[in-house]
């Protein structure tokens, strides 16, 4: 490995953890987030004159920490307990989840023929708006989406996930509670939102090795499984097999207590974003960008108005409604500011198990719509 090598691994490696060790001491890191200060650092690097990135090093990478992130993710979830929250969380969250397969492929055909590779945006989208990024950099990766389109795609999300985000909270809840009926509590008492000091003071980093491990070997088995059923190493199968695993691995108590796995695989995917940063082209990018931008809004807007019109028509209550969507689009993180600015704290824990739900059936969702859409435009 030579001295170029070496550097530039360290780059890759290096700003994501200050990134991270930044979020909370500078204001412009939070405001700004470190997903985007992540593109927006490997994209300036790869343009700096005289420095040039490994691709095969690059590929690597983006390849290794989808694979090892995914699992990483799912480890702490407990998706059966979900299965027994509300029947208004569940039906909604499922509501929001057709919402967006049929809007991807609704907006596909009406807008696909201008797009390139329509088909992969469109699934990019459906693991998106289920469970959040996680799913959509591992539907990337399983259709061998080029970076350009991945990372306007992204940036599609930055923009409209922005204006969506400020809409849900501040005109979400006065609005559509005229719309919807009040939140009321129906379900059995829930625990409360998990006790962060207690966890946090009782962490150890063995815990994010054992997790790191756990999920190496799970890509290891997915990997000897696509060898031996289809014959060779598909990343697809790879993709959709580690998801399948670490569902299964997630029934164990003893792998959900496995600290820092979800900050860990937190971290995986800014490595991730900043190294496809690197490969991007801003020519290519200036050019394309705004369909894209229009093509992805029209899939949010569409799955979001489907969503609303199916929980109206079920009587799903405004609380619900708001939750599950901002669930669905951004995955767990968002959940506990929404349910602050919706003033309701029952709401938290089945949201954020909803959003972990999404994250586990994005990857499937999303690789399922973009095949489907792809084999029925034809060659």
């Amino acid at each position: 490995m030579g001295l170029a090598t070496v550097i530039q691994v360290l780059f890759l490696f290096g700003v994501p953890a200050l990134l991270i060790w930044s979020e909370p001491r500078v204001r412009f890191v939070a405001a700004v987030s470190p997903v985007v200060l992540s593109y927006a650092s490997g994209i300036l690097a790869a343009h700096v004159p005289g420095v040039e990135f490994d691709a095969g090093l690059a590929g690597g990478i983006v390849a290794a920490t989808v694979l090892i992130a995914v699992p990483l993710l799912l480890f702490p979830s407990d998706l059966r307990h979900w299965l027994r929250l509300a029947r208004s969380t569940v039906l909604s969250f499922f509501m929001a989840v057709v919402a967006v397969c049929i809007s991807a492929a609704l907006v596909f055909v009406l807008l696909g023929p201008r797009l390139p590779a329509a088909a992969d945006v469109s699934g990019m989208l459906t693991g998106l708006y289920t469970g959040g990024t996680p799913n959509m950099n591992a539907v990337a990766l399983a259709r061998g989406v080029d970076e350009n389109t991945f990372i306007l795609v992204n940036g599609a999300d930055v923009i409209l996930g922005s204006l969506y985000l400020l809409f849900l909270m501040t005109l979400a809840k006065p609005l559509l509670s005229r719309l919807f009926p009040p939140f009321t509590s129906d379900a059995p008492e829930e625990p409360g939102e998990p006790d962060q000091g207690d966890a946090v003071a009782g962490r150890r980093w063995q815990g994010a090795v054992l997790a790191v491990l756990l999920s190496v070997a799970l890509s290891a088995v997915a990997a000897g499984l696509s060898w031996l059923l289809l014959g060779r190493i598909s990343e697809a199968a790879i993709i959709l097999g580690i998801t399948s695993l670490a569902i299964v691995c997630t029934l164990s108590p003893a792998v959900r207590k496995l600290s820092y796995s979800y900050e860990t695989g937190q971290y995986l995917l800014l490595v991730f974003c900043i190294t496809i940063g690197t490969q991007a082209d801003i020519e290519h990018m200036l050019q394309a960008g705004s369909y894209v931008l229009f093509y992805c809004a029209c899939v949010l807007v569409c799955s979001v108005l489907l969503h609303l019109l199916a929980a109206r028509a079920f009587g799903i209550d405004v609380d619900t409604v708001i939750i599950t969507s901002t669930a669905a689009i951004y995955g767990p993180p968002f959940v506990g500011p929404i349910a602050k600015v919706l003033g309701n704290r029952e709401v938290v824990v089945s949201g954020m198990t909803a959003g972990v739900f999404g994250l586990a059936i994005g990857n499937y969702l999303g690789f399922a719509i973009a095949s489907l859409l792809a084999s029925a435009a034809g060659p």
